[in-house]
């Protein structure tokens, strides 16, 4: 099934808009649109994850018994299985606006005419709303609803203390009522075996022109050699929009291949896996939901400073982590360092030792205290 909508593209072109549509149920839309929910899920993969495990669910609850549709990515239907009775996924010539993507929000003037003109359909709650959601705090008494991502007690409109708490201010709390993703079923996992030699690990290669933060195709020729010369098998991860072409051509490339569509296969893939490693990127969700072990390299800032990526890390892990706290640039520029990181990260792993590691930063002091002042707030104790 295919449903069009014209809307004007950021260069004032005109295009069409497709959708394929998933149907994961018998049950009857009603002719009321009042009746029908479509919630928009233009988000970048992190923030995508925590809206399917906890935003969407909430909202569920709080607005029950509608014929529920999300809208979003090409290729994220497997995700809201188990969540919603449809699933409209633009088709991949569109995949390009993802470039628009800000956490939760974007800034695409096409998303925008997209969601204004599914308001036909339903009710919409737009992509920015399942942030609202995440962060922020709804009294049951009076209604109020405001957004906080410290740990609240009471409404400050009524002083009630029966509230519904940010996801971000209880991580704990929220975290142990999670709606986990699905695990892949026993058939991909079968067929996923069948990409993988002994010993996989998987590597993400992050590749976005949002932010930045791209390591070079020849830092990953080093990362390659230095998991071969330690027994790994790497399998080369990701989706082509957002990520590097493998450079070297020895290992699977998954990235380039039809059967990368497949996120239920992906997953099934991350699952039989050592561990993945990834620099700056949201891929880590992949192995954190299916409880695979992940080493990743991020910024201090966005974990333990005003960054808001420690929360939703913590929120989707599930398994074991090292993270290593780098500033980008210091790893950019000196590959060699980089790399002898790596290799001391996962010799630590090997060894059951999944504690933080203060990389190559300016400041290790500071960094250690912004850690230490923080660790409890963002919940990052697995």
């Amino acid at each position: 099934m295919k449903r069009l909508l014209k809307v004007k593209s950021e260069i004032e072109e005109w295009e069409d808009i497709k959708f394929n549509i998933h149907k994961f149920n018998n049950k009857k839309r009603s002719k009321d649109i009042r009746r029908t929910l479509l919630i928009g899920c233009f988000s970048e993969f992190g923030s995508e994850i925590i809206g399917c495990m906890y935003c969407i669910p909430r909202i569920l609850q709080l607005y029950p018994g509608n014929y529920t549709i999300a809208v979003g990515w090409y290729g994220r239907e497997y995700l809201y299985r188990h969540l919603v009775d449809e699933f409209w996924e633009i088709k991949k010539e569109h995949q390009h606006l993802r470039d628009y993507c800000r956490a939760f929000h974007h800034v695409s003037k096409n998303l925008e005419r997209v969601e204004k003109a599914l308001e036909k359909e339903g009710r919409v709650m737009s992509s920015s709303f399942l942030g609202q959601i995440a962060v922020g705090n709804l009294c049951r008494n009076c209604r109020h609803f405001w957004g906080d991502i410290t740990k609240v007690e009471s409404c400050p409109h009524c002083q009630s203390v029966n509230v519904i708490g940010s996801f971000f201010g209880n991580v704990s709390l929220y975290k142990s009522n999670v709606i986990r993703i699905p695990l892949p079923s026993q058939k991909k996992i079968q067929e996923a075996k069948g990409y993988l030699k002994n010993n996989a690990v998987g590597i993400f290669a992050r590749n976005r022109k949002t932010y930045g933060r791209n390591l070079q195709p020849e830092f990953y020729i080093q990362l390659i050699k230095l998991l071969e010369d330690r027994g790994y098998s790497p399998i080369w991860l990701g989706e082509e929009q957002t990520t590097h072409a493998c450079p070297v051509g020895h290992i699977t490339d998954m990235s380039r291949r039809k059967e990368s569509q497949d996120l239920e296969l992906t997953l099934a893939i991350v699952s039989q896996l050592k561990f993945t490693v990834q620099f700056w990127t949201a891929s880590t969700r992949l192995a954190a939901i299916m409880g695979t072990p992940y080493l990743i390299f991020e910024s201090p800032e966005q974990i333990f400073g005003k960054g808001q990526e420690g929360f939703r890390l913590n929120l989707a892990s599930f398994s074991r982590r090292k993270m290593c706290l780098s500033h980008y640039l210091n790893v950019y520029n000196n590959h060699d360092e980089a790399i002898e990181l790596v290799g001391k990260c996962i010799s630590e792993m090997v060894e059951g030792n999944y504690e933080d590691v203060i990389g190559m930063v300016d400041n290790k002091e500071v960094i250690s205290a912004m850690r230490l002042q923080n660790l409890r707030r963002i919940g990052t104790e697995l």
